[in-house]
């Protein structure tokens, strides 16, 4: 199969698994390499574009190709990828910023966090990818390539934020992954968290924090090794031939008799936009509810 007819299989999805293709994509990775750069470039300096092509997914695969390459070329991409203001993001990436963008981001970063650190910090960004940023760090110490301590500094500082933001995902994530990291040093900083309702409940309270706590910090460790969330992206076939868009039997059992062809393409690609604006509807009426407790 040669790299034209690798690229054709891998451009547009027909909601069959290009295995074959991938299979060589891998086989010829210095080949194919500039070319998913160049897709995640263009990605990166046209996300816009990308809503108008439904069918379109090569940037999808440029992600997952070059984290199992561990392409630190890709690295700066990802980030001014992600790095885009509002939903657009999630528009053209389906699943990946809710699935494996803290895998991505920590496979082609080779222990330099300071992109990561700059997406978790940007407040004009998505939540869901500074959460994603927050999840890369977790990646980082299960893969032993930095420290526990080093995250936990870090996570200090964020807690240590002077201008507060209201409420928003990245302050619950920021609880559950410090707790995940078992962050006996940073029990006041969570505690006031959940003082000033900067967290949910809805996915973490104050009694899950302490049962996590008591556990110990090698068992935190251990579990979170063991969780496969938190390793690196190391076989894109694996990764991705399971994806609903690749299930032409599920897409089949829609009721397509009052549904344009175009509507089906994007099906899957505005699914994960759906599933963000629903967490956010349950975290809204946890909140009211946890309010009204108070009162």
């Amino acid at each position: 199969m040669e790299l034209e007819e690798i690229l054709s299989e891998l451009e547009n999805n027909t909601g069959k698994f290009p295995r074959l293709a991938l299979e060589k994509a891998t086989e010829e990775r210095s080949a194919i390499t500039p070319v998913l750069l160049t897709a995640l470039e263009n990605f990166s300096n046209h996300p816009e574009e990308l809503l108008e092509k439904n069918e379109y997914i090569l940037h999808i695969y440029a992600l997952y190709l070059l984290a199992q390459f561990r392409e630190p070329l890709a690295y700066p991409l990802i980030v001014k990828c992600f790095s885009a203001p509002g939903d657009i993001t999630l528009d053209v990436t389906g699943d990946v910023v809710t699935g494996d963008l803290g895998r991505i981001l920590a496979s082609v970063s080779h222990g330099n966090i300071e992109p990561i650190k700059q997406l978790i910090e940007n407040e004009e960004i998505n939540e869901y990818v500074r959460s994603a940023a927050l999840e890369a760090l977790l990646v980082l110490v299960a893969e032993e390539v930095i420290t526990r301590e080093q995250v936990i500094q870090y996570y200090a500082e964020l807690f240590s934020k002077k201008d507060r933001e209201e409420y928003n995902y990245t302050w619950t994530k920021l609880v559950i992954h410090s707790t995940q990291l078992c962050a006996i040093e940073l029990k006041s900083q969570i505690d006031r968290a959940f003082e000033e309702e900067l967290v949910e409940p809805f996915f973490i309270g104050q009694e899950d924090v302490n049962n996590s706590l008591e556990l110990g910090i090698e068992v935190a460790l251990n579990k979170l090794r063991s969780n496969s969330r938190y390793s690196f992206i190391e076989d894109v076939i694996l990764e991705m031939k399971n994806w609903a868009c690749f299930q032409q039997s599920r897409i089949n059992q829609l009721d397509t008799s009052f549904i344009s062809s175009e509507e089906i393409t994007s099906w899957t690609t505005k699914k994960s936009k759906n599933q963000a604006k629903n967490k956010k509807k349950m975290q809204t009426e946890s909140r009211r509810k946890n309010r009204s407790k108070k009162k």
